[in-house]
């Protein structure tokens, strides 16, 4: 089957790997779209993650596909199931000689039933991997596509709420990427006045116009500090949440923060930097992302009407085209990219 690879050194491309093969307590499935994310995709590609990774590994985790395969010991799964993150090789393990980085854009992978292998042994440790792999109900009505976007926002909802955000809280958020724009719509959900920082002018005017931001500070030409002073009468921010991984740009903003105002330091950070040198843990507001657990709560968000999925996505390409993608991203000509399966 086709996969896509990354050496760690900025090169992605198609391979071929095996087919993963389910055991009793999985089940193969057909993948049928990807997207790419920027939090960790394009870091494991240029190898920038907190960890040590193995190279060369296999890419992707916002997969969705269809369940064509089930083993003799699932119970919770059935052929035809529309499931989230199937996995080329499940982490700590290795198809074909690459590690697994999720393996999300490949066109076959593997769910497991952790419920029935626990009822079946109460001391069994399935792969911890297993709790993100949940069931989109078929008459929700969720493209393949559309429905790639659920992974990144079950997170940033999580993310939001645990982060203290609230009705009437005043929120700023760094970074208007595909993560940023996520954590901007929920934190309007949940009724936050919300200011969100770049440093381009259209990902601020989408983040205004379409994600809902009540304002925006453009810090290639404004003063933070001074700008979110004007626009919070002098009150500060309660909740600051950085997406941009940048320590300096997190600091540069910290003086905002009003006398009880928390950080949530929700993106990925240098290799070998400590948290505390990034915020000191009295001012952490214990984000946590909770992504299982958000799951009935996104499919109803989305059914209300409370988000509109194709929002958070800019682009639709074949998997034969995640290289270019990756460059489109990298480049600014995207924020996120879906790779579909399927040949156009």
């Amino acid at each position: 089957m086709r996969a896509a690879i990354t050496d760690g050194k900025g090169k992605v491309w198609i391979g071929e790997v095996p087919r993963p093969v389910p055991g009793d307590y999985e089940c193969l499935c057909q993948t049928k779209a990807c997207a790419t994310c920027t939090g960790t995709d394009s870091k494991h590609i240029h190898d920038k993650l907190p960890w040590a990774q193995v190279y060369p590994g296999l890419l992707g985790h916002e997969s969705v596909g269809v369940v064509i395969e089930v083993g003799k010991k699932v119970r919770n799964f059935r052929e035809g199931d529309i499931v989230l993150r199937p996995a080329a090789a499940f982490p700590g393990t290795q198809l074909g000689g690459y590690t697994s980085m999720w393996g999300g854009f490949a066109e076959y992978g593997l769910v497991g039933d952790a419920a029935a292998m626990r009822a079946d042994d109460p001391d069994a440790k399935p792969n911890n991997y297993t709790r993100f792999q949940q069931v989109i109900p078929r008459d929700a009505g969720i493209s393949f596509v559309d429905a790639t976007m659920l992974i990144t926002l079950k997170e940033c909802a999580s993310y939001v709420a645990s982060s203290g955000v609230g009705l009437r809280s005043r929120v700023l958020v760094l970074g208007a990427g595909s993560v940023g724009i996520s954590m901007i719509r929920f934190a309007k959900v949940y009724g936050a006045h919300v200011i969100a920082v770049a440093r381009r002018d259209e990902q601020l005017a989408y983040a205004k116009d379409v994600i809902g931001a009540n304002a925006v500070v453009n810090v290639s030409r404004q003063d933070l500090v001074k700008t979110v002073d004007e626009l919070t009468g002098g009150q500060g921010i309660d909740r600051i949440i950085d997406t941009t991984g940048s320590a300096d740009f997190l600091q540069t903003a910290l003086p905002t923060l009003a006398p009880n105002g928390k950080v949530g330091a929700y993106a990925t950070y240098t290799r070998g930097t400590a948290r505390a040198e990034i915020v000191s843990p009295e001012l952490e507001a214990g984000g946590a992302t909770g992504e299982d657990i958000a799951h009935p709560y996104l499919l109803d968000a989305v059914k209300l009407g409370l988000v509109r999925l194709s929002d958070f996505y800019s682009h639709v390409m074949p998997l034969s085209e995640i290289s270019r993608a990756f460059e489109m991203i990298e480049r600014k000509e995207a924020f996120k990219v879906v790779a579909t399966m399927e040949e156009a």
